[in-house]
């Protein structure tokens, strides 16, 4: 397993309840750790409008954006993202 992106400390995490990340697992896929987020009726429409939909085995998780985007940028840099 390794971290994708920089570390939730190199982003300004100094609590323990405050620690978005990234990580890759050995076949590939990844964990996105975040915040359980509770979908209100208006993102939940505009979900549908994007033809984006939750399965009964997922869940929404809310990841800020420095997370996901310092992850992207080691992800395109190592030629990974498609």
């Amino acid at each position: 397993m390794r971290r994708i992106g920089s570390t939730p400390a190199e982003r300004g995490s100094v609590g323990a309840n405050n620690c978005p990340d990234v990580l890759e697992v050995e076949d590939g896929d990844f964990l996105v750790i975040g915040k359980l987020h509770l979908l209100t009726a208006t993102e939940a429409e505009r979900m549908k409008e994007v033809g984006a939909s939750i399965g009964e085995d997922e869940s929404v998780v809310l990841v800020p954006r420095d997370c996901i985007l310092a992850a992207a940028k080691q992800l395109a840099a190592e030629g990974v993202a498609s």
